[in-house]
């Protein structure tokens, strides 16, 4: 008699093979870079830097710059110097990417230039609220 359980029957297959879990692409924000693959492109790719290149803004920060941009409407209309500030601050670090893209070669230290800018504006505007 043919034994029909199927745990018991022999496969003559290829041995399973067992990844490791780095292997498989998983989702990642845009602004995530794995070491691995950049590593990857780095060996392919003549210049590094021109995958960093982003010209074109998210959905997200196109309203963040448009919610900027009235903001600093306003407050050149009614004369409020910390929402100037606030607001410039904000468009400032929404707009690096392009401003830093105009830049060329130079366009990490312009855009690390434009994200520190913003960051003391930012503080300054809530220490000029607060006095």
């Amino acid at each position: 008699m043919e034994n029909k359980n199927p745990q018991e029957e022999i496969i003559d297959e290829e041995p399973i093979k067992i990844t490791d879990a780095s292997q498989h692409k998983a989702f990642h924000s845009k602004r995530f870079v794995d070491s691995e693959t950049q590593a990857k492109e780095d060996k392919e790719k003549s210049s590094p830097r021109e995958s960093e290149i982003k010209l074109k803004l998210s959905h997200a920060e196109t309203s963040g710059v448009a919610i900027s941009a009235v903001m600093l409407a306003y407050a050149l209309s009614e004369g409020d110097t910390p929402l100037f500030f606030l607001s410039t601050a904000l468009l400032i670090f929404l707009l690096r990417p392009l401003i830093g893209a105009l830049a060329g070669k130079h366009n990490r230290a312009v855009q690390n230039a434009l994200h520190s800018f913003s960051i003391v504006m930012f503080i300054g505007a809530l220490v000029m609220l607060f006095l």
